[in-house]
């Protein structure tokens, strides 16, 4: 029988199923919802979901065109009638990219309200989706099929009959070329086979959920995203906020140099390079996961190496602006990045914090030199400088030589305050002159004075202010006896 005779009408009713049809061996199954139903459905939507159908029931799907329109096909088992039922639904495994198993039929719906004709060919059967109206309340138009034995001997094959339009082919990841696809990780979906979240360079600007097209941003990449949980329907994110986690997941397993200086450049504050990642993107270590910290971690290097080329060699990353005049105090330039990735970030790039800290612990081990082992040029000077915190500061408990060393790989250290012990501590190289030896205790008295650390507004002004005291108590003679041993 051909086509054209088998081809069945978008309307059926009772009279013309019995009198044509079920002569000729078909059987009729009401699916039930009127045409009307989701009526915001067109051919985009429904061929998507006959994909994803296709790549659930195979993992791949082909597709091409002929005389009567587009088809779509794929090599799994085939469907069954209960398969074209709706309610209660059939819930699929969380790994598939369908929920319900309603999609085929909503798209079936959606096709015929755009005017096409659909024909289904699978294992055993043959299935034609039409309306079939039922005389109530002036007449009701419900989906039904069509079926009898005959179909294909594997797979199930779509066709959207006088449907010769887009099929949509880019939307769908799988058909990608493999040059497209930048980098794969891993993502958190395992079971029943592990999936890899992608990269993707063309067409760049979309989110790819479980390989299906899902939503357009502005990026210089693509995404496909496995991890996240989709709403019920599959068409999207139950949390917009878990798409972006996803996406820190995926730049968190990057090793390739040229991405990741990319990636500075969109989530540097301000971004270099302003993209939907440089305030979306959230890699936050307890939402990503312990995995994908640790896979950051052990990509360190190359992480590092990236860094200090978009950013620069004395690039440190802040954590707090309070600590910005320290970094440069220790010869470091901060550079901020978008909250979102500033936590994962600091697992692999030296901090702030990190650097102070680290400047610290050396300072501990400055060591005290007696005075007994200085030269009388130095002693000299260092009791002039004794003299000048006693005048101003009794609370000051001493002012010691010591052997100090660097406050950081780019910054000497002339002295020190310790502000527990209220100690000051000038590194015996400024006690060849006094000149140099004024200059340490007058910028550590500052210290002690304001509390403020070195580079801020509060130390700056207490440092003016303790030079002006001492100027006027030299003026006054005051330190007249130090000044005969020092040696300027």
């Amino acid at each position: 029988m051909s086509r054209a005779v088998d081809a069945a009408p978008k309307v059926v009713d009772r009279e013309e199923f019995e009198r044509r049809w079920e002569p000729q061996g078909w059987k009729l199954v009401i699916i039930g919802p009127t045409g009307t139903w989701r009526k915001e459905w067109g051919e985009w939507e429904a061929i998507r979901d006959i994909v994803q159908n296709a790549l659930d029931e195979a993992e791949s799907y082909r597709w091409g065109y002929d005389e009567e329109g587009l088809w779509i096909a794929d090599d799994g088992r085939g469907m069954a009638v209960a398969d074209f039922l709706l309610g209660p639904p059939k819930l699929k495994p969380p790994h598939a990219r369908g929920a319900f198993g309603e999609g085929m039929k909503v798209a079936a719906l959606a096709l015929l309200r755009c005017g096409h004709s659909v024909r289904i060919d699978t294992v055993g059967r043959v299935v034609w989706i039409t309306f079939y109206r039922v005389e109530v309340n002036g007449g009701v138009e419900q989906l039904a099929a069509l079926w009898k034995p005959n179909g294909t001997s594997r797979g199930t094959r779509f066709h959207i009959i006088g449907y010769h339009g887009d099929a949509f082919a880019d939307r769908f990841a799988v058909n990608l070329p493999r040059s497209s696809i930048l980098h794969e990780g891993p993502s958190n979906l395992k079971e029943p086979i592990p999936r890899h979240n992608q990269i993707i360079a063309d067409p760049p600007g979309r989110i790819y959920a479980r390989d299906i097209y899902m939503a357009d941003i502005d990026s210089p990449y693509s995404y496909n995203l496995w991890s996240f949980d989709m709403a019920p329907d599959r068409h999207g994110p139950k949390s917009e906020y878990e798409v972006w986690t996803d996406i820190g997941r995926t730049w968190a397993t990057v090793k390739d140099q040229r991405l990741l200086r990319r990636f500075f450049c969109m989530v540097d504050d301000p971004p270099t390079e302003k993209r939907d990642e440089s305030h979306r993107i959230s890699m936050v270590p307890i939402d990503m996961g312990r995995e994908y910290v640790q896979l950051m971690d052990e990509a360190g290097d190359m992480w590092r190496a990236a860094w200090k080329h978009e950013m620069g060699p004395t690039a440190i990353l802040r954590t707090n602006a309070r600590w910005d005049t320290t970094v440069r105090h220790l010869g470091y330039e901060p550079v901020g990045v978008s909250w979102g990735v500033q936590s994962a970030l600091g697992q692999v790039i030296r901090t702030d914090t990190q650097l102070v800290q680290e400047s610290q612990d050396r300072l501990r081990e400055a060591e005290i030199i007696p005075d007994g082992r200085l030269d009388h040029r130095q002693l000299g000077n260092l009791e002039l400088a004794r003299a000048v915190a006693r005048s101003l500061y009794a609370e000051v408990r001493g002012v010691h030589a010591a052997m100090i060393p660097p406050a950081s790989d780019r910054m000497r250290t002339a002295g020190m305050y310790g502000r527990r012990t209220q100690e000051i501590f000038i590194a015996v190289d400024q006690l060849d002159r006094a000149r140099d030896t004024v200059d340490v205790v007058i910028h550590e008295l500052a210290h002690h004075t304001s509390g403020a650390e070195d580079g801020e507004e509060a130390h700056n002004s207490a440092m003016t202010k303790v030079a002006a005291r001492v100027v006027e108590r030299t003026a006054r003679g005051d330190y007249d006896l130090e000044m005969e041993h020092a040696t300027w």
